[in-house]
Parts: structure tokens; C-alpha cells; sequence
């Protein structure tokens, strides 16, 4: 599924595209009003994921976008409940809002929310084939050869995003916002417990031909190795 993020906050921001990517969105990053109108009016996305400074900016942007696209799913996300006109504006289109802190299992509930209401034919593609495993979103499941391979939500999570950021060294910093986010009870252990049960349960091992190992002071890196 095609998201359009904009979020003028460069933190939140980093960590929104953080946990689009871990949940497997394909996401176009904006900072400012304009450059999301300048990318609607050439495609349109099947959802937008919007941050803005102010209600007005918000009320007069989303109001140019649904002129250009009319059943574009919308998620606002807010300092607080928006007022009207804002929240008139919101009931009357494919809309939902998040109040801010944004909290990742929440966020990625409301979004196939969106998706499931309004954009169903964009999420009908749960399965993703990443290597030797196929992924399907929708049941949390890894097959691999034919086989169900067990994994807990948060195992899957850290499983898709390994896979989609392959030969790619992920710092923990990073790896935490994606996959625990906000979590208040997040420690260094609970991460590697987690790594060292992805990389047993899916067999992740030079002999299989793939290699999930730490990178010294900085976090993790899948790779596949050569034949």
C-alpha cells in the first residue's frame, strides 16, 4: 500500500516512517503544505498520514486535496481534538484523527482501519515474498517451504523489518522506534531476546544462508549471504 506522510516535526516524522516501514508501507516523506499538494496533483496515494502546524493549514490543505481526490482516506494527527470547521470537515470525508503522543500499535491500528473502510483492493496483497519467506500481514504468519513458522506480533514485526532492510546495519535506536516505539518498558534485553528468537524460529543461520548478527556498538544487520 502507496502512503503519503507529511509531518513538519522532523522527529515525529522519522519516527512515523520508522514504523510505516517495519509494517511494510511503501512511503513518499513530505515536510510542508505544497509539496503535498505538488505530489497529489500528479498521483494519488492510497492513504495520507498528515501532521500540520495548525488547524487552519490543515482545514485549507486537506480541502485542495479532496478536490483533486475526493475518497482519499485521510489520518490527521493532532495536538488535540480538532474543533470546527476542522472536525466538520473530517466527518464528512474518508477521515480519522490521532491525538499526539502517537503511539505505534495504535497507529498502525488506525491506519488498516482506514485502509480496511476505504481502501480494501490496496491490502488485498497481504503476502510479501522476502527472500525464502512469504509474510502475510493480515495473519501475522512466515511460511517458509509450505511451513507455518509461529512467531509472536511483535516477532513478525522485527522479522519484516529485518527482511525489508536487508544487508542493511539497523541501529537499535532505530529498530526500537519501529518495532516498540513508545514503549515505556523497552530495555536492550527485551531487543536481543526478541533478535535471538527471530533468528532460531526462522532459522537465520550461515548454513541457511542468511546471517542475523549484531553489529558491534550499534544494533543489528540481516544479510544474505553470497552462494
Amino acid at each position: 500500500m502507496f502512503v503519503t506522510l507529511l509531518d513538519y516535526d522532523k522527529e515525529q516524522r522519522s519516527s512515523l516512517e520508522a514504523i510505516l516501514s517495519g509494517a511494510g508501507y511503501q512511503c513518499t516523506t513530505l515536510v510542508n503544505s505544497k509539496s503535498l499538494i505538488d505530489s497529489l496533483v500528479t498521483a494519488e496515494p492510497d492513504l495520507l498520514i498528515a501532521h500540520f502546524r495548525s488547524d487552519q493549514e490543515a482545514l485549507t490543505t486537506l480541502t485542495t486535496a479532496k478536490k483533486l481526490w475526493p475518497e482519499l482516506p485521510v489520518l490527521l494527527i493532532a495536538g488535540r481534538t480538532p474543533e470546527n470547521p476542522l472536525a466538520q470537515f473530517l466527518t464528512e470525508s474518508p477521515a480519522d484523527f490521532l491525538i499526539k503522543p502517537v503511539r505505534a500499535a495504535e497507529f498502525r491500528f488506525r491506519i488498516n482501519s482506514l485502509a480496511m473502510r476505504h481502501r480494501p483492493e490496496a491490502v488485498k496483497g497481504d503476502s510479501l515474498k522476502l527472500g525464502n519467506f512469504i509474510f502475510n500481514k493480515r495473519l501475522t504468519q512466515v511460511m517458509l517451504n509450505g511451513q507455518s513458522i509461529s512467531l509472536t506480533q511483535k516477532e513478525f514485526e522485527l522479522a519484516l523489518f529485518f527482511f525489508q532492510n536487508l544487508d542493511r546495519p539497523l541501529s537499535r535506536a532505530f529498530i526500537h522506534e519501529a518495532i516498540w516505539s513508545q514503549d515505556a518498558e523497552f530495555s536492550s534485553r527485551t531487543l536481543d531476546t526478541h533478535v535471538s528468537r527471530v533468528r532460531n524460529k526462522l532459522g537465520l543461520k550461515p548454513a541457511a544462508g542468511y546471517r542475523l548478527a549484531p553489529v558491534y556498538s550499534f544494533g543489528y544487520k540481516l544479510e544474505r549471504l553470497k552462494d
